[in-house]
């Protein structure tokens, strides 16, 4: 890894602390400003709120740091099941559509709700949960369970700009998959335009050769 492309993941754990400190001294943005500018956002760049802003997502990232650090066992699940476990997000998100999810899978808009309201131990031991399987797992609720990062997935797929991989030169040795936090197969992709990307940028910082990068949608080809 580059020390330019290092500077990027540098930058997005600065960015996380500050608003896992805004979640702890309570100084976060107001709602309804953030809902102004998050579909727009999402059109244009994806889904960058769950890879730069969401606090129990950072949690999570954080936690999997801790387990490479001491060494634990890594479960990382194999693509031809990750292609059918990622749609169970999706299926509690249509549930939830239709009135049958429970409040604890709204996703990050709720975290400070049910840390006040009558699911607080519960919604407690659930996080703690989910924060210790991402010793183990990467983002095992961002990749499984989180409703509120499906809806924005959902909308991502139409974004503007995203990561670009060089067809031509990249030999497809899987560091970027492998990096992927949401278990994407980048390596084989062209240009990333899954639901379940976070924008992380993690894969471009992986890359040993620097042959991904973050770029405007191309054109498609005439036959």
């Amino acid at each position: 890894m580059s020390k330019k492309r290092s500077k990027i993941q540098v930058l997005r754990f600065l960015v996380q602390a500050v608003f896992m400190a805004g979640l702890i001294f309570s100084f976060t943005p107001n709602s309804k400003y953030v809902s102004q500018w998050m579909l727009p956002s999402i059109l244009l760049l994806g889904v960058f709120f769950c890879g730069w802003v969401c606090q129990l997502g950072a949690a999570q990232d954080w936690m999997a740091k801790l387990g490479r650090l001491l060494h634990l066992p890594r479960v990382r699940v194999p693509q031809s099941i990750q292609r059918y476990l990622q749609l169970l997000r999706y299926a509690f998100y249509l549930a939830l559509t239709m009135g049958l999810a429970i409040e604890l899978l709204q996703g990050p808009k709720n975290y400070a709700m049910m840390w006040h309201g009558h699911l607080l131990t519960l919604a407690t031991g659930i996080i703690i949960f989910f924060l210790l399987l991402g010793l183990f797992i990467d983002r095992p609720f961002c990749n499984y369970f989180c409703t509120g990062g499906a809806r924005q997935g959902l909308f991502s797929v139409l974004r503007i700009f995203g990561i670009k991989r060089d067809t031509e030169k990249c030999r497809q040795c899987g560091t970027c998959t492998r990096t992927c936090p949401m278990n994407i197969d980048v390596a084989h992709t062209d240009f990333v335009r899954h639901p379940n990307c976070i924008g992380c940028l993690s894969c471009i910082s992986s890359c040993p050769k620097g042959y991904l990068k973050y770029r405007l949608m191309p054109r498609r080809k005439k036959k």
